[in-house]
Order: structure tokens, then sequence, then C-alpha cells
């Protein structure tokens, strides 16, 4: 056992010795000291940011301390996320440290009140959440032990309080003190196992409890009180509609043989078959650097990848969630449809929940209207799958792609980045668009509804300085002529001319250039320019017709403008830049949700995402590749999750995952927009008013939800509970204009 003075020498403030505890551990941990303001705050020693996530707190010097003469408050005036971080203190790698504090409430609701370790270890390597709601001066503990760097060199540790709250939030003397590593609880905080509970005298020997898509399921978090046990779904017909059943062990390990759905008997006999279920396992991607962004949960395991149905084993202290899809069929009757869900384990008894869905009297056609975009790169398949240039190996990579493309499909996220192969003319200068043209036959069927016919390369990336004369000449020929057969087959609107991805400022002159050429090859081609540099729009408008510019950017760039003069505009995220809404394994499920709805209040005309299965260093080595080994989250940089919303699966097929059912759920809402714009076009035809006609306007706009300046609610059920409004306004609609 160490000895005390050791655990006191293993603790270090600004290269001394601690020499006593209390508040002097932390500088100004007593925020009595405003004589030299901090940055961002009136306190000493302490930096503010009150605008995270487009919100907005401000900082207070409050006489109502815990003790002294004050504290600090940070009190919302418009919900975001706000923080407060003390000055570094270093301390020795494999200390163990407790953080005391006090903190009160005032109503604050609709969000996280959390402590988060950050500094050079990284930002989240501890933490601990709060009590939300209005309490008085309440003082808090958390254990944890220092981690260990690299060069074994002293850490600088930072404590950072937030809130995502409304209302006030309260913080008083903080102060660090050193404790014997031993008595810090290292394997519980590290894998985060929830809190023993007792086991009920009724209990099968294991808990279910239904979960809404977009609350992310953490194994370590605590069991909930009171588990919620039927599975609800809303949704029109030729929808998708998810939710998470939960299998909870708390008390003993649990193998599961299979799932069970029933049919759903709904009005009039009618029936909706058990084959419109299915269900996945929701497996975990686990996180090893700290991104260039916020993580509140710093590194940890993330649920992403979805695995098909089949046997699984619920260890004890942990949980399992389902993601459940509902698909309507296309023809069924409108109302209330009932059945069950069956979780059979292979020792405990079965468990039946009931299942009831609501189907609204209306259909969502199998077109997206909102143009969508990604790149699936061919190469990838290529080398995860080990395939060679033989027949055999060119036939198996094309069923790879077409599996990976329906599935993409499937989702309403166009794969149309990369589908056009490489076209070289005959001698006579002509070209043979026969494979072409089946490639896009199937696509196009399939719903894909934008695509890139041909792409002026990046020159930077392709290390020269402008476009070659006989480039430009090959280039804007293969445009012309390609361009003249699409028109033939009607296809002409759904394609694009890509030029120089993300064209620096200092590329711009050349990107006039070729974007001149191509205009006067093919006037009708459609030019699209995706920038990094919002002031990009305005010095190449009149030379590209869409612009592709990040959500983030949309009202730095002036785009709106341009749109005003007839540009098409898309929106995009991107690794940069980090602003939510972004698709990065730790942001909330929301964010995937709510782009699409971001891009209806914009009136964009397309969403792009820069890559399908852009898998990194998972793809290199010839031994044993994902799921025998654990999966690099941060494929491109420190980025995780970024560039892939597909998994590589087995037999040539993709898993789907959490963000890309998200994001497809998101893309669906989008449809009830247009659908109720439809309608009420259609009214101002027929000249049909009244209230429906009223009110129904009046949602399109999205006030209150996504906001004029960017920001947008952060609060998953405000769109849940728009999505039901929408579906009631068409519904009304819809009854308002039969004869």
């Amino acid at each position: 056992m160490k000895s005390a003075s050791a655990v006191l020498l293993s603790l270090v403030v600004g290269g001394m010795t601690l020499s006593s505890l209390g508040a002097d551990s932390i500088a100004n941990g007593g925020f009595e000291d405003t004589a030299t303001p901090g940055v961002g705050s009136p306190f000493a020693g302490w930096s503010f940011n009150g605008r995270f996530e487009y919100g907005d707190y401000a900082i207070k010097l409050s006489d109502q301390s815990h003790a002294g003469r004050y504290a600090c408050e940070i009190a919302s005036r418009k919900k975001g996320r706000a923080g407060i971080a003390s000055s570094p203190v270093t301390i020795a790698g494999g200390a163990g440290i407790e953080v005391v504090f006090w903190v009160k409430t005032k109503d604050a609701r609709g969000g996280r009140v959390f402590l988060n370790f950050e500094g050079s270890p990284g930002d989240g390597w501890a933490g601990k959440d709060l009590p939300i709601g209005t309490y008085g001066w309440t003082q808090f503990h958390q254990k944890a032990v220092v981690p260990v760097g690299k060069t074994g060199e002293p850490q600088s540790v930072v404590l950072y309080f937030y809130t995502t709250c409304e209302g006030a939030v309260w913080l008083d003397d903080v102060s660090i003190q050193p404790v014997d590593a031993k008595t810090v609880d290292v394997a519980r905080a590290a894998s985060r196992e929830p809190a023993a509970i007792s086991e009920p005298a009724n209990s099968h020997g294991y808990r279910l409890t239904v979960v809404s898509p977009l609350e992310k399921i953490f194994r370590g978090d605590d069991y909930g009180t009171t588990p919620k046990t039927q599975l609800e779904f809303t949704a029109a017909r030729n929808e998708y509609e998810s939710l998470q059943l939960v299998v909870e062990a708390p008390w003993r390990e649990l193998g599961v043989k299979e799932v069970q759905f029933s049919e759903l008997k709904g009005p009039n006999g009618s029936v909706v078959p058990a084959s419109a279920f299915r269900w996945d396992r929701e497996e975990y991607v686990t996180t090893t650097v700290n991104p260039p962004y916020f993580a509140e949960r710093g590194m940890a395991s993330y649920p992403d990848p979805l695995v098909p149905a089949g046997p699984f084993v619920v260890g004890k202290l942990s949980r399992q969630p389902l993601w459940i899809t509902l698909k309507t069929p296309t023809d069924c009757p409108p109302g209330e449809y009932s059945g069950t869900v069956t979780v059979i384990p292979e020792k405990q008894e079965a468990t039946e929940l009931p299942v009831k869905v609501t189907i609204w009297d209306f259909a969502l056609t199998n077109r997206t209207h909102l143009r969508t975009l990604t790149w699936l790169t061919e190469d990838n398949l290529r080398q995860w799958y080990g395939l060679d240039n033989s027949p055999a190996g060119e036939q198996k990579l094309q069923q790879a792609m077409r599996n990976y493309q329906d599935c993409l499909l499937d989702h309403r996220l166009g794969p149309g980045g990369e589908v056009v192969p490489n076209m070289r003319p005959n001698s006579e200068g002509k070209f043979d668009f026969r494979r072409v043209d089946e490639i896009l036959q199937h696509l196009i069927d399939r719903g894909m509804n934008a695509f890139i016919m041909a792409t002026a390369p990046n020159l930077e990336r392709a290390k020269e300085k402008t476009y070659s004369a006989p480039f430009v000449q090959e280039f804007t020929h293969r445009v012309a002529a390609f361009g003249d057969h699409l028109k033939q087959k009607g296809w002409q609107d759904l394609a694009y001319v890509y030029v120089y991805d993300e064209a620096p400022r200092s590329a711009w002159p050349e990107v006039k250039r070729i974007d001149e050429a191509i205009r006067a090859a093919a006037p009708e081609a459609r030019i699209l320019q995706c920038l990094n540099q919002p002031e990009g729009v305005r010095e190449l408008t009149g030379f590209a017709d869409v612009f592709d510019v990040y959500v983030a950017q949309y009202h730095k760039s002036g785009v709106a403008s341009s749109q005003k003069r007839g540009a098409e505009v898309w929106l995009a995220v991107c690794a940069y830049p980090i602003d939510r809404p972004n698709f990065f394994l730790e942001y909330p499920t929301l964010d995937m949700r709510v782009a699409p709805w971001i891009s209806w209040k914009y009136r964009a005309n397309g969403f792009e995402y820069w890559s399908a299965n852009a898998w990194g260093v998972n793809m290199k080595g010839s031994g044993d590749k994902w799921p025998k080994v654990p999966w690099v989250a941060n494929a491109f940089r420190n980025y995780n999750g970024d560039g892939y919303l597909l998994y590589p699966g087995a037999d040539l097929k993709p898993l789907s995952s959490i963000r890309l059912e998200a994001l497809r759920d998101g893309l669906e809402d989008y449809e009830y927009l247009w659908t109720l714009d439809s309608l009420l076009r259609h009214a101002v035809e027929k000249r049909v008013g009244g209230s429906a006609v009223a009110g129904a306007w009046a949602l399109l706009i999205l006030d209150g939800l996504v906001k004029p300046n960017g920001s947008s609610s952060l609060e998953p059920g405000d769109y849940v509970a728009y999505r039901r409004q929408l579906a009631e306004a068409i519904v009304a609609l819809k009854a308002a204009m039969k004869p």
C-alpha cells in the first residue's frame, strides 16, 4: 500500500508539490478572484465559451455562493452547449485524484450537466454526469487515475464543466485532492459497467426495453428504472421506420436464439406480414484517438455497424441493442395494426412484447426528391475482398458493386459519384456507351437521381498546376459526346460534371478556364463545384451551375444570392468543418436525420456525402480483417466515422450502420415535406382553401425547428412531433381536396 506521503507527492501543480488540499489545488476554485478576468469569464483562472452548438449562455458572478462571496452561474439564453474550464493542473501519470465540487441548478432541463476531464490525456478520459432539474447546493465527488503518457511526462489536466440544458447551473468550491490510485475502481471506470440492480421476484432473468432510434445505447450506462415494453411505429405506406429493442442482462449471462415477429392485424381483416420486419444486432466501434472536435464521452465504444440477425450472447451486467426495422407495404389500408415480437432465449423463458403500428393514409414515392450523391469506391471493394483482375475477379467485383449500390439506394442515398467507367473513343472518335447504359439503367430504375458523368480532377492531388491542352480537348470532347447520348436516353437532367474538388483560392483561375471550355463544348452540361472556402461561391458564380457547400457554410458563403440568380445549391458534410450537424461516430444520431430538414429549409437541390466506403487503414495488411480484429474508427485522419456509412460484410455484401439508417429516416422526413408541398400546390390549382391549407403552408417554413441563421433544434422529440404534424396535415389536406 502506498503511503499517504507518497500519494501526496504523486500530485504536482505547476511543477511544484502540492502542500495543502482544498480549493487552492485549482486556481481560483472558489471563484473569489475577479480582479484578473479569465478568457470569456469574469473569474481569474477560468475560461468560458457559451456558444457551442449554436447555443447562447451567459456566465455571471453570483452572490448565491456555497461558501465565500461568489459562485459561478451559467444561465441559458438559447439552448446549445456551454462550458467553463479550469487552468491546467500538472499531474504525474498514474496518480490517483479526486475532484470535489459543489453544484446547484434551477430549471435545468432538456440536456446534460457534466464534468469532463480533458487536457493532454485527451478529451473525456474520465467524467461524471450530474443531476438536472432544480436542487440546492450539493457536493459531488469523482475519482480517477491520470493516464500514463507515452513519454512518461506529467499530464496537463483540465476540468471542464458543461451544460447543454436550459435554465441555470451554479458551480463553487472546486478542488482536486490526491488519493491512493488503488482505491479508484479503474476497471469499472474503463469498462463503464452499469451499477448492479436488484432482481424482482417475477423476473425472467433478463429485461427488455424499447428505445427511440435517435438515442445511442451505451453498454456501460446504468439501467433505467421502468423499461418500456411496447413497440410503437407510425409511418406512411412504403416507408421504413425503426426502433431499438434493448436486451439487458443485469443478473446473469443470457444467450438469445432468435427474435420472432407475428403478422400485424389491422382494419377490416387487413394484414401486414411478419416479413415486413427485420432486425439487426448493433455492434460497437471503439475509438482510439481523440478527435479535433468535442466528443461528450471521449474515447469510448460507440454503436454503429448493424450485423444481420442471428443468435447472440449478452454478458452479465451488459446489454445488447437490436435495430428493428419495419417496411410498410405500398398498398395496405390506413389505420391501427397490432401484433407481437418474441425474444426467445437459450435457457430462460421467452418474452412476448406487443407491437402497435399506425399507418397514415398516404404513401411515399420510390423517387427521392432531394438529389443525393455519394462516392462508392470500386478499388476499396477490390482490396477488401481480395479480388484480382481475372475474369472471375472482375465478375465478383461487379457483383459487390451492385450489392453496395443497391444498399445505398434502399437508403435513398445515390451512389452516383463513381458509376461511369473510364471511356476512350475509338479510332473514329466515337464512344461505346453500352456498358455505361447497362449500369445507369439499373441504378436509375432503383431510384438514383444524380450522377457524375465526368470529373475534372483536383490538380493539387494530381500534382499538376494546370489542365493541359490535350486534357482539355479530350475531356470536353467526351463530355459533349456523353451529353448528347444522355439527351437521347432522357437522362441528361440527372448528370453533372464535377470540377476540381474543394478548389482552393489559388486554383480558381484554372477552374474558370476549364468551366469555360466545358461550356463552349457542351452548353447544356451542368457543372458542379464543391468548395472549402465560402468566398469561392462569389468568385465562381457565373461559371459553375451547382454549388456544393458544407451545411455550416451556407450562410458564410453567401450562396443564397447565387440561388436567387438561378444556381442550384447542394449541401454536404465532411471532416471540415466540424460544426454540427456532421456524421462523426461521437455526434448524436439526430445529426444524420436533421441534414435533409436543413436542406429543405434552405431549398437546397441536393445533398452530398464524400464517401460511403473510405475504410482507410482497415483495408491494409494480408492478415485478419474486421470483425476478427477491431475496426479502426478513424479511417480518415483523426475523424472517427468520417468517410464511411457502410461496413464490409461477408459474401460481397455491405452492412448498414445506425448513421445510414438515420439519414434514410431524414430523407423520408423530407418526402413528407415534399408530399405536403405538392398537395398544397395542387390545392392552389383547384382553388381549395380553408384552415387545412393555411396551417399546412406554415408547417413548410419549419419555423422554430430550423432557424434562418443556420441553427436547428437539438431535441430529437421536436422532429418526431413535427413529423407527426406533417402527416396529420397531409391526411387532412387529402380529405379537404376530395370531391
